[in-house]
């Protein structure tokens, strides 16, 4: 059973694969020459990609350019006899106009029941050809008198047009259908036929054109001298040595070296090619023979022949393309912009961010300012009224007990009774003078009775008295009235700055002074003390912070300079106009 599976199996997959097809694509003048190479390649292609069944395209040249003599096309029928002598191809495909005469004059003796598409051939030379059912044609259509128009619109100054065609026997029938559609325009313009020209004679030709002309590049399989020219090799070396711009028939031109305009689309005539070998293919070709036409496509031009001629894009036809324009710059560098843009974008929301940070964090730095100023001037005029009322209500009250005191001790003298009121005296005396120091401290009234310098003196004489530390104090040209502001805050930073000498300094000297300098008054305090490693470390101090806040608010300069076993000096300068 096995045996018979295998055996079985060669036979499903042959029923599976479909049997290829054999087409017989004969050439005028070989696989390469244009304009036939485009459409030979395309419908190639187009028909290996659309067939449901393997394609086997066999290729022969009749090689036409050389001379389609008797004896060679003899001997190319032969060559084709023995080469399909054993089946016939299921398709013969022409490509030009001598492929296609050679092939219905041998038809019979070929293959007579085999279908044959016709192509690439301008209908002009297709009218008389004996097509038979299952036969299919694809013409072109080329407007000679319209592809002049086209020169003339762009160039309407032109006088003068070259005509490049070559020199076989096809070329020599489209030079006399040209001269003879180009007759009425003869008085118009002047033409140069390069026919007769090697395609080295050409180039000199086209070098040396006359102001005002253009050439026209008609098809140049071979030249004058019987040099074959495949693909587009011509038409690239004309246009390195022209000095006019150059105007073509044919699609694959374009980008090339021709200016552009009306032209026909190789690239439709091979696919409607490959359309008709399919359906012949597939057995479904017509009853009657069919004809398809390929006219002339909408005008495409070359960006860069119309800069390098001047020609006017405002001249062109309308609908007309425009290919090889350079990109512009967003088309370029469209990326690049974008990123670039988003970069920006990007930091100037960064910037703008930090800016509203800035300016919040000013503010709020404002506004501390302003609550620290306001905390300061609240603290002074708490300290104010409280010096006040212990002035005026508790050091009367305390005076007022001392003389009770002292009223009651005339009286017990001698006695028990008196001894402790001797002790209650002293004692209300030493209260007396404690609160009253202590209002001093909390506001020293002198400030408003007699002056800064006054006030700082007697501060000065006072740490002196009662500690033991030798205070020297000195003034130079200080102003009688000195704004309350300007007063208070040299005092406080000069009391602050000798209470953390008392405190921690370890001092044996102090030195004030108070100086006129720059439009201010300048407050030096320095010790002899031991200092301490750099300033850095005391601002954490809320004495040393409220004494730079007091300098601050006042639009001064506040200063600390120590080191170790150097002692300390506290420098502030205060503006004598209060800041606001």
């Amino acid at each position: 059973m096995v045996a018979a599976v295998l055996l079985a199996a060669p036979s499903a997959i042959d029923a599976a694969t479909p049997e290829p097809r054999h087409v017989l694509l004969i050439h005028s003048f070989g696989r390469d020459f244009a304009p036939y190479d485009t459409i030979s390649s395309v419908f190639r292609s187009e028909l290996a990609r659309g067939s449901t069944a393997p394609v086997v395209i066999a290729e022969a040249t009749l090689d036409a350019g050389r001379g389609s003599t008797d004896k060679a096309q003899q001997a190319f029928f032969e060559y084709l006899s023995a080469r399909f002598e054993g089946a016939a191809p299921d398709l013969v495909v022409t490509l030009g106009p001598p492929a296609a005469r050679f092939y219905f004059a041998h038809r019979d003796e070929l293959f007579p029941a085999t279908p044959l598409i016709v192509g690439a051939i301008d209908e002009r030379f297709a009218r008389n050809f004996p097509l038979r059912t299952g036969d299919a044609s694809v013409l072109g259509k080329v407007d000679l008198p319209g592809l002049l128009d086209n020169i003339v619109r762009l160039q309407p100054e032109t006088r003068d047009i070259a005509v490049v065609m070559g020199a076989s026997e096809l070329e020599r029938i489209w030079l006399e259908e040209a001269q003879r559609e180009f007759a009425p325009l003869t008085g118009r313009v002047n033409f140069l036929w390069l026919n007769d020209l090697s395609l080295d004679q050409m180039r000199q030709r086209v070098a040396n054109l006359p102001p005002h002309s253009a050439i026209l590049y008609g098809m140049l399989v071979v030249d004058a001298a019987g040099v074959p020219h495949e693909r587009q090799d011509a038409l690239v070396s004309l246009h390195a040595a022209a000095n006019a711009p150059i105007f073509g028939l044919y699609e694959s031109e374009l980008g090339r070296g021709v200016v552009g305009g009306p032209h026909t689309s190789q690239t439709r005539s091979g696919k409607y090619m490959a359309d008709a070998a399919l359906r012949a293919l597939g057995g479904n070709g017509s009853a009657s023979p069919q004809i398809v036409v390929a006219g002339f496509e909408n005008p495409v031009y070359d960006w860069r022949e119309l800069t390098r001629w001047n020609i006017d894009p405002s001249r062109l036809p309308p609908g007309s393309e425009i290919r090889f324009r350079p990109p512009s710059v967003w088309g370029q560098y469209r990326t690049a912009i974008l990123v670039t843009a988003l970069v920006l974008i990007l930091q100037a929301a960064l910037i703008a961010g930090l800016l509203i940070q800035r300016v919040r964090r000013r503010q709020a730095e404002r506004e501390a300012k302003r609550l620290g100023g306001r905390i300061l001037t609240a603290q002074e005029d708490e300290r104010r009224r409280l010096a006040r009322e212990m002035h005026d209500d508790v050091t009367q009250r305390l005076a007022a007990l001392a003389i009770d005191t002292a009223r009651a001790q005339s009286g017990a003298a001698g006695s028990l009774a008196g001894k402790a009121l001797d002790g209650i005296r002293d004692g209300l005396a030493k209260l007396s003078e404690d609160v009253h120091a202590l209002s001093y401290r909390l506001h020293p009234s002198l400030i408003d009775d007699l002056g800064l310098v006054a006030a700082l003196k007697v501060e000065c004489n006072r740490v002196a008295r009662e500690e033991p530390i030798h205070v020297d104090f000195e003034s130079e040209a200080i102003p009688k009235k000195v704004p309350s502001g300007v007063a208070l805050c040299l005092f406080r930073v000069a009391q602050e700055a000798l209470r953390n000498v008392v405190r921690h300094a370890q001092a044996n000297k102090v030195a004030v002074s108070l100086r006129n300098r720059e439009g201010g008054i300048a407050l030096a305090v320095r010790d002899d003390g031991k200092g301490f490693n750099d300033s850095g470390n005391a601002r954490g101090s809320l004495g040393l912070e409220s004494m730079r806040e007091r300098v601050r608010l006042t639009g001064g300069r506040f200063d600390i300079v120590s080191g170790p076993d150097r002692g300390t000096s506290v420098l502030a300068w205060v503006p004598l106009r209060e800041a606001k």
